[in-house]
């Protein structure tokens, strides 16, 4: 999870700083003002920006915030100490996440990161368009411990149903979350993910072989199961000859 700071009084952006490496979170970089902000959105992509409204440059927050939505899908915190009317109506226009107030201590500020976060990981049916875009058709966040990784589904090979949990296998590693099979399916993109069997869910691009006598699916070192109604469904939607 890449975190950009964008604020322009050192004591604040020394506190997020320190709060984003607690947390184990990556800090992208830090910087006071617009133009360095959109260098750094176009050159490395962040995944969630803490943003002040009042800034160095020649855009303030909120018209930084419009600039960097029509480059590039991004979740944005607002953190400021204007409290007036004006102010907020014209930031929600840019739909934040999130809008912290100073002076904000450690606790209200990890509560606002990981709730955001938490937020864009489940994806409600309500979200924004650009929302659902980036965080369900592109990655998963998935928690482990206490922290959430950033799993790309271009990378997950299959999925396996145990009991109330689902496991999640990328090829380097394994997840285990408390989700359903179905819930899960309905998460990803279905052009992608197949069903072989009651309890898997396949990536196609992921498939070395298919075993249509023993009916199996080889993906790198695994075998999946592939049952007699999912083989008619899957060899249909492969391009064979």
């Amino acid at each position: 999870m890449k975190i950009l700071i964008v604020e322009d009084e050192a004591l604040y952006a020394d506190k997020l700083e320190m709060l984003i490496e607690l947390l184990e979170y990556e800090h992208l970089a830090t910087v006071d003002n617009s133009s360095d902000a959109l260098r750094l959105v176009r050159e490395q992509t962040p995944d969630l920006i803490l943003m002040d409204i009042y800034i160095r440059g020649e855009h303030d927050g909120i018209e930084l915030a419009n600039l960097i939505l029509k480059i590039q899908s991004i979740p944005i915190i607002f953190i400021t100490s204007l409290q007036d009317d004006l102010t907020f109506n014209r930031a929600t226009r840019v739909n934040p996440i999130q809008f912290i107030q100073k002076p904000f201590n450690d606790l209200q500020l990890q509560r606002s990161i990981e709730l955001s976060i938490k937020n864009l990981a489940t994806s409600p049916a309500n979200a924004p368009e650009w929302e659902n875009d980036l965080f369900v058709k592109d990655y998963l966040f998935i928690k482990v411990r206490n922290k959430l990784e950033k799993v790309s589904i271009q990378d997950i090979l299959f999925l396996e149903a145990d009991g109330r949990y689902c496991q999640i296998f990328t090829e380097n590693k394994k997840y285990l979350v408390r989700m359903s099979l179905q819930e899960l399916e309905e998460k990803l993109p279905k052009e992608i993910f197949i069903q072989t069997h009651r309890s898997y869910l396949i990536n196609v691009d992921k498939i070395r072989s298919i075993d249509l006598q023993d009916s199996f699916i080889q993906l790198k070192e695994h075998q999946i199961p592939l049952s007699k109604r999912q083989k008619e469904v899957l060899v249909a939607k492969l391009n064979w000859i």
